[in-house]
């Protein structure tokens, strides 16, 4: 599968729309391999082998049921393409070793990254009572962790910049270690040897939420691009 399916964009998630209208079950993505929130932002996700998998901020990792309706979901089939053993890879360098094999700036990959991580920089929403909160509420109310010693895998994807309203730009990992103890949205990493798998993906799928709440979204995007640099990197 040479396809990249996502349901709605990270533009319309952190412009607000945090309801829950797609399951992983209707998007008919076999074993899927991915990421996502479950609605309200109250938990990230990582998929992997078509389970998912949500982390909230003070909570265990839950199992979530492919039928429960999500507001952001970013999946892919995982067929590595090439796979390498690499020495000292972090964020600040995955980039450069990526590159050393495929030309990334606008093609689409699926990423995978795994072994036993030295550091590991973690954020995990705080699951929402009653209020009404926004974006700008959920990363304030964001539990963060740092975490050594962990063995597990990123999971994600890199998309172009100039996709950067759809996706977010870059790479975009969630971790989930062997255990599915621990796991959230990945700030920060280092691990002096793993294994970086990676699959080219020439098409990606947008299902736009269907909603009347999603299309009266007002979606402001001259400070769209500064709330998914903040929030999401």
């Amino acid at each position: 599968m040479s396809r990249i399916t996502q349901y709605s964009t990270v533009g319309a998630l952190l412009a607000g729309h945090f309801a829950g209208e797609k399951s992983l079950a209707a998007l008919r993505c076999e074993d899927a391999f991915g990421l996502g929130c479950s609605a309200g932002i109250n938990g990230e996700l990582t998929i992997c082998c078509g389970r998912i998998y949500e982390a909230s901020a003070g909570e265990e990792v839950r199992c979530l049921s492919t039928d429960e309706k999500m507001p952001f979901l970013q999946v892919t089939q995982f067929a590595p393409q090439q796979t390498h053993v690499v020495e000292d890879i972090s964020h600040e360098n995955a980039y450069e070793h990526i590159a050393r094999h495929i030309a990334p700036d606008n093609i689409f990959l699926a990423v995978s990254i795994e072994g036993r991580f030295d550091r590991l920089v973690l954020r995990r929403p705080r699951r929402a009572g009653d209020e009404t909160r926004d974006a700008h509420a959920v990363a304030a109310s964001q539990e963060v962790e740092t975490r050594e010693g962990v063995t597990g895998r990123l999971v994600g994807f890199w998309t172009p910049g100039l996709f950067g309203r759809v996706s977010v730009p870059g790479f975009h990992f969630h971790f989930l270690d062997d255990a599915r103890r621990i796991s959230g949205h990945v700030l920060a990493y280092r691990c002096a040897s793993a294994t970086l798998s990676f699959e080219e993906k020439s098409t990606i799928e947008v299902v736009n939420p269907t909603s009347a709440a999603y299309r009266g979204l007002s979606i402001d995007l001259d400070t769209l691009d500064g709330v998914i640099e903040k929030i999401e990197k």
